[in-house]
């Protein structure tokens, strides 16, 4: 009698998907600094400590970030006193923008502030640098990667506005046309649930999205997060 094979479990994995605290992008007096080495302000700081609170009782044992500061320095206020080990990540960098000075004035406006429309289109990039197509190969090669450890249950993922959205979108159902409209705040949790069976994804539960514990009601929260980039590059034009 012959018998079947018995059918491996399911494990559901949880992964906290953040992004990182407000950061200043110009200097005191009014230069334009490299976005990639800024740090958190004050502010931002003050933001991802209220998130922390929130996240106290909660037991990570993987933890990732992208190598920029600030996100780093996210991930570090996080853990505390996790004993987890922090891996910083440059697969997990922001998307690249192009030069917003090749801009022409008139298009501004519509560049910066609906970047993420082009997000679905087939040759769009952001802002004119890098590629739709190529920042999804990026982020999601390294996420696929960290799906094929056997070894977690709870992750900590700490990145920025793009690829927390492009995570998200993936989780919805894989279009990546709807990260346009995901809003993600400085200092935002989101929460992903994923049913792993035999190395495999069987299904995600979206949970939480775009969280900050500092302003629920998001009544300081009118703008997009592009839209504030913009009122910023208008302020040092004017």
């Amino acid at each position: 009698m012959s018998t079947q094979p018995a059918q491996q479990p399911v494990y559901r994995r949880r992964c906290y998907l953040v992004r990182h605290g407000h950061v200043d992008y110009f200097s005191p007096d009014g230069q334009p600094l490299d976005p990639r080495n800024v740090p958190l302000s004050v502010q931002g700081e003050d933001q991802v400590r209220q998130l922390a609170e929130v996240l106290a009782s909660v037991s990570f044992d993987r933890a990732l970030c992208s190598d920029y500061p600030r996100a780093r320095q996210t991930a570090e206020l996080l853990l505390g006193d996790h004993s987890v080990e922090l891996q910083a990540c440059a697969q997990l960098r922001e998307v690249r923008a192009g030069r917003l000075r090749e801009i022409p004035p008139a298009e501004l406006e519509q560049r910066v502030c609906y970047a993420y429309d082009s997000f679905a289109d087939h040759d769009g990039s952001f802002m004119g640098g890098e590629r739709w197509s190529d920042f999804d190969s990026r982020i999601m090669a390294r996420f696929e990667e960290l799906l094929a450890e056997p070894s977690w249950q709870s992750l900590l993922l700490v990145s920025h506005d793009a690829v927390n959205r492009l995570l998200l979108g993936w989780a919805l159902g894989g279009a990546r046309g709807c990260a346009a409209g995901l809003e993600q705040d400085n200092a935002c949790l989101n929460i992903i649930d994923i049913d792993m069976q035999a190395g495999r994804i069987q299904r995600c539960f979206v949970r939480v999205v775009n969280l900050t514990p500092y302003d629920l009601p998001k009544t300081c929260q009118r703008h997009t997060v592009m839209e504030r980039i913009h009122a910023q590059l208008s302020q040092q034009t004017t």
